[in-house]
């Protein structure tokens, strides 16, 4: 595939998932902290995605830890800092959604607002270190 067409595969990825987390701020401001904790988890996969189509692999799953874990060298040294944080926000993908996956509660009762503040903290510290890695990858393969 070409570069450019990488770039604008990886550009709609990214941008969606500054759109995700745009709205994960704005659920957290409305105290649906369940589906904020939910949409920052879903930014922060996008934005991993994003990497992974910009260096044109196929990246499989939701697992944040596993998208990091599994990116080629030098990127996955690039952002292995950031596994504690993955891993934080993949505790968010499934008991966050569906109301049989935490004993006797819902997700919208056992969600607090601290979590959902630190899964969107957690969100944008991932975006940040993705935009910074697709930049790299960009000026890396600009032609000269």
């Amino acid at each position: 595939m070409s570069v450019e067409r990488l770039d604008a595969d990886a550009r709609r990825w990214f941008y969606q998932a500054k759109d995700d987390l745009e709205a994960a701020e704005v659920l957290v401001s409305a105290r649906k902290h369940a589906q904020a904790s939910f949409l920052a988890q879903q930014a922060g996969e996008k934005a991993l995605k994003a990497v992974w189509i910009r260096l044109d692999l196929d990246p499989w799953g939701h697992s944040l830890g596993r998208l990091i874990r599994d990116l080629p060298t030098p990127r996955k040294e690039q952002l292995a800092h950031l596994l504690d944080t993955a891993l934080a926000l993949d505790k968010l993908y499934i008991p966050t959604r569906y109301p049989d996956s935490l004993a006797d509660q819902t997700p919208a009762e056992a969600y607090t607002m601290p979590e959902a503040r630190a899964a969107v903290e957690h969100a944008h510290t991932i975006l940040d270190a993705a935009m910074r890695t697709l930049d790299e990858i960009r000026k890396q393969s600009a032609p000269l």
